[in-house]
């Protein structure tokens, strides 16, 4: 049986992964352009801008929430102090009633 050396090496070849994905190296990075340092340090700068804006944008907001939440506490606190005042308005109704009722 005489076996021809290529086909032998395209058989064996088969299951085998391309050499781009044993080294981790992913198929895209491998013809990947380059960046001169300049604009490197550009899109470093325009990123970095970028994160501080919306950095401010969230502390802006944190602000924002802890106003509402501040709020939200004050009138909840309000609230209940009125709940209060009207439970024993009603007490002191109930009260004042008996005594008219016992009046009579």
């Amino acid at each position: 049986m005489v076996v021809d050396l290529p086909m032998l090496k395209d058989i064996l070849a088969m299951g085998k992964k391309p050499v781009l994905e044993k080294k981790g190296i992913p198929k895209k990075e491998s013809g990947k352009k380059y960046v001169s340092a300049q604009r490197f340090n550009e899109m470093i700068d325009y990123y970095t801008a970028e994160l501080q804006s919306r950095l401010k944008e969230i502390d802006d907001l944190k602000a924002q929430h802890q106003l509402l939440i501040n709020t939200s506490v004050k009138s909840n606190e309000k609230a209940d102090r009125l709940s209060l005042e009207v439970k024993k308005l009603h007490e002191e109704i109930r009260v004042l009633q008996q005594r008219l009722t016992e009046r009579r």
